[in-house]
């Protein structure tokens, strides 16, 4: 398993998935699976939007959340995939510690060009708004907006885990 420490940060129906395991009160799936199609990823956003709430989560560490999950999903689904809109992926929620949650995505995408996203990258000498091109930014705004990522290649698959520290109250990270 490799690890990358990062630079710096109503509950609505869940028609696509499995649900599994739930939160100390019941009611927010821990688990959701999702199919392979950028159009069957938006579940991810109300449930998100449901553990935030639930966890009095702060708005800023909602949306680093919904940004690196978005991007992981996206990937999956585009080159880990190829656009096959048969597969699955599984979002899991973990509660580390009272401050620490982790978020593992889990695809089965086979190993012929694995892609290890803890691997340092390499930094452009110089980007300005004329020079950057879209696309291809996914893995340095998780970096940026997540305080850990962690790879692991599975038998026939991978995951990633993203977590993110909530700051103190009154205090940002």
């Amino acid at each position: 398993m490799r690890r990358w420490p990062s630079f710096g940060p109503e509950a609505g129906e869940f028609p696509i998935g499995a649900m599994v395991d739930h939160d100390p009160a019941n009611t927010i799936p821990k688990q959701l699976t999702l199919r392979s199609r950028l159009d069957d990823l938006a579940p991810m956003y109300p449930w998100v939007d449901a553990l935030a709430q639930a966890y009095n989560l702060p708005d800023p560490t909602r949306y680093a959340i919904q940004l690196c999950l978005e991007e992981a999903l996206t990937n999956v689904v585009r080159h880990g995939y190829r656009g096959d809109p048969e597969q699955t992926i599984t979002v899991e929620f973990e509660r580390r510690s009272e401050r620490e949650m982790v978020f593992s995505v889990e695809d089965s995408a086979p190993h012929f060009r694995p892609f290890d996203p803890t691997v340092p990258l390499e930094e452009p000498a110089s980007v300005t708004l004329e020079t950057v091109k879209p696309g291809g930014q996914g893995i340095r705004l998780m970096r940026k907006f997540s305080n850990f990522m962690e790879w692991e290649p599975l038998e026939h698959g991978n995951r990633l885990r993203i977590g993110f520290v909530v700051p103190d109250a009154g205090r940002e990270t």
